[in-house]
């Protein structure tokens, strides 16, 4: 039930946040037409990405950071990207920064994460079952927990979970810097920008 409970959370913040609840924190508005809108709307067509508009949004009250994303499905795709990216982005720039977005879409990033990110959960709800049972098994009576609905074995149940997740720390970093490998290489290949791509990286 909590890697069920989880997995809907990955799946509110990863498909339905960027399109239904940031715009409620942010200010969304088309991206003024010209040849940047053009060159971005036509990359992310020759992936087969069925948009017809390009979003800017004011992230910079926010953060410092360029960034920009592909989101949404079922009829709600779009193409975001934040006003960082614009005002501190050449043109070349901005279309790497794409290019890796939009690889993220096209490789289906979102859904392996989830599914990937679902069982490295799954296994931490079994770890810290475990864990638990083990450690109040061996201390309970001197901690006075037994059972694990006991508020008194939430500092039990969070540190056996710290570990886990310090000890697959390996694991889940592998899960994201390989995803970000295949949409920098994706990217470079659409965009045919590698020289932007090593600025905005820069």
């Amino acid at each position: 039930w909590g890697t069920a409970i989880t997995a809907v959370f990955f799946i509110i913040g990863a498909v339905i946040a960027p399109v239904f609840i940031s715009p409620l924190l942010n200010h969304y508005k088309p991206l003024r037409e010209g040849e940047l809108k053009q060159n971005i709307l036509s990359l992310a067509r020759s992936e087969g990405i069925p948009v017809t508009n390009v979003y800017e949004f004011d992230a910079s009250k926010q953060t410092k950071r360029m960034s920009a994303n592909v989101s949404g499905l079922f009829g709600t795709t779009r193409i975001s990207m934040n006003d960082n990216l614009l005002n501190r982005g050449s043109d070349r720039e901005i279309m790497a920064v794409l290019g890796h977005e939009i690889g993220h879409y096209v490789l289906g990033h979102v859904t392996t994460g989830i599914i990937m990110f679902g069982l490295v959960i799954l296994a931490g709800f079994a770890f810290t079952a475990w864990g638990f049972g083990f450690l109040t098994d061996l201390f309970g009576g001197v901690w006075d927990v037994r059972s694990v609905d006991d508020p008194a074995g939430l500092p039990v149940l969070m540190a056996v979970a710290s570990f886990f997740f310090l000890i697959a720390t390996p694991v889940t970093n592998t899960i994201i810097r390989s995803q970000e490998a295949q949409a920098d290489i994706f990217g470079v290949n659409a965009s045919r920008q590698p020289d932007g791509f090593a600025q905005a990286a820069l």
